[in-house]
């Protein structure tokens, strides 16, 4: 039983450490967000940099969730590796690992949700401003897509040549 519940325990800690990752991945969400918006290409690339090292670190503590899991399968069948959160809650052998349980799998879904819509909504501002740059580029460079397809199925593009000059 205390091996059961020391597993429980590290279950516990694992997503309040997954919690604030998460956390700090919506921060850094609200931080890129405000940089796509003024185009700041320098605090892009540092959130780009911070945002991979937190994604390594959810990864390798979601593999320990995933281990604890396994653990604590081998002594109570009913829970796989893949239980999911509202289930496993029921399988917490005290009170007070349920309500614990019960609170960071809130917590960790609202945070998880949040983070996702932060994630969206930032793919649609880099989407726009990468549509622009190309047009942009696009208008520079004299390039026109037709409004018809070619008889391969690709686009129809035509270049004129801005950039030669005419003497």
């Amino acid at each position: 039983m205390t091996s059961q519940i020391a597993g429980w325990k590290e279950l516990l800690q694992i997503l309040n450490a997954l919690n604030k990752s998460y956390q700090s991945l919506i921060e850094l969400s609200q931080k890129k967000h405000r940089a796509l918006v003024l185009i700041d290409l320098k605090t892009i690339e540092t959130v780009n940099d911070a945002e991979a090292k937190l994604g390594q670190t959810i990864r390798q503590l979601e593999e320990r969730r995933q281990k604890v899991l396994i653990h604590l399968a081998v002594e109570n069948r009913a829970i796989k590796k893949d239980t999911r959160m509202a289930e496993l809650v029921r399988y917490a052998p005290t009170p007070q690992i349920h309500a614990l349980l019960a609170q960071l799998h809130k917590t960790l879904t609202a945070s998880t949700t949040k983070a996702q819509e932060l994630r969206d909504n930032n793919r649609v501002l880099i989407e726009g401003a990468l549509s622009a740059v190309t047009y942009h580029l696009n208008r520079l460079g004299g390039t026109h897509v037709e409004n018809a397809y070619g008889s391969t199925g690709q686009e129809v593009v035509t270049h004129a040549r801005n950039f030669e000059f005419k003497a």
